[in-house]
């Protein structure tokens, strides 16, 4: 029993990287309406597998786990374009608004979008 649930997780961790991989490369996390059923529809099986897999393997949620994607990408267009308004990178990261942008920066990375850039 035990070898058998070592190869599913195995398969699981192999799953997610491959729908990871795609997220990424097709820049799906970008799409301010990304959502369970389109990361279903990547190969995760239903949605309770979805949710296993996210929680095992990202440590979060579908939400959580796409608007750190969304974040990172937001910090990189910072870095790229310093002059860029904040409301335009917010957009471009895939946030449908500035003010969840500006409270998950805040909670991730512990300072504003405005002061991250001041700091750079």
């Amino acid at each position: 029993m035990e070898q058998k649930n070592a190869k599913r997780t195995a398969e699981d961790k192999l799953l997610f990287e491959q729908i990871q991989n795609t997220i990424i490369e097709q820049k799906l996390f970008l799409n301010p309406q990304f959502s369970r059923s389109e990361y279903i529809a990547l190969g995760a099986a239903n949605r309770n597998k979805a949710a296993q897999m996210l929680r095992e393997f990202a440590g979060t949620n579908l939400y959580g786990y796409i608007n750190d994607m969304r974040l990172e990408y937001a910090r990189k267009l910072m870095l790229e374009h310093p002059t860029a308004p904040l409301k335009a990178i917010s957009a471009d990261a895939g946030f449908s608004n500035i003010r969840t942008f500006y409270r998950l920066f805040l909670s991730k990375y512990g300072t504003t979008p405005t002061n991250y850039r001041k700091s750079r």
